[in-house]
């Protein structure tokens, strides 16, 4: 059977919808992410390097402040809320080990990271239609693998076997098993 490799992250990867940086307005932040209806953010600096992850937790924790500090009815910037970068992903890195990423962790999108430069997010969706992607193409290539060993397999060896099977074969039967090659 062919060597089939695993599918990469940049071959599921997404562009990120926007990404923010740490002094924008938590409230416009959660604007933004409510409008794409995505669960996280890039967060990321002057060069483009990233500096965390701005998820719907990190802007559910401005209620509880608004609740117990008056003084956080302005909820504060990106900087205030944002998760730090505890899991990249690598663009190279194959869909085993995305999994494994995502197990270890409860984020739903993870930023994929090239040095410090974000080249884009892979989601679990995306990890999920990477799998099922794979998977369709092993069984093709299985399939195709199998088609063609049971045709040899059904090919008679040697030249005592091949006088039998031609005195016992029809023209239709002996078409069928040395039929030409498609």
């Amino acid at each position: 059977m062919p060597d089939i490799s695993l599918p990469t992250a940049r071959d599921w990867m997404f562009p990120s919808p926007f990404t923010l940086t740490p002094d924008v307005d938590l409230f416009d932040a959660m604007d933004r992410l409510v409008e794409a209806k995505v669960p996280a953010a890039p967060v990321i600096d002057e060069n483009d390097c990233l500096l965390g992850m701005l998820t719907e937790k990190d802007c559910l924790r401005v209620l509880s402040k608004m609740t117990y500090d008056v003084d956080h009815l302005e909820g504060g910037t990106v900087a205030d809320y944002q998760s730090p970068i505890r899991v990249v992903v690598e663009p190279e890195m194959d869909l085993f080990r995305v999994a494994e990423k995502f197990l270890a962790t409860n984020f739903p999108i993870l930023p994929v990271v090239d040095d410090c430069r974000l080249l884009g997010l892979i989601s679990r969706q995306g990890a999920l239609q990477g799998i099922r992607a794979f998977r369709r193409e092993v069984q093709r290539i299985r399939g195709e693998f199998e088609t063609v060993a049971g045709r040899q397999a059904d090919r008679p060896r040697g030249i005592e076997t091949l006088q039998r099977v031609f005195a016992a074969s029809s023209a239709e039967q002996l078409v069928r098993i040395f039929g030409r090659k498609s």
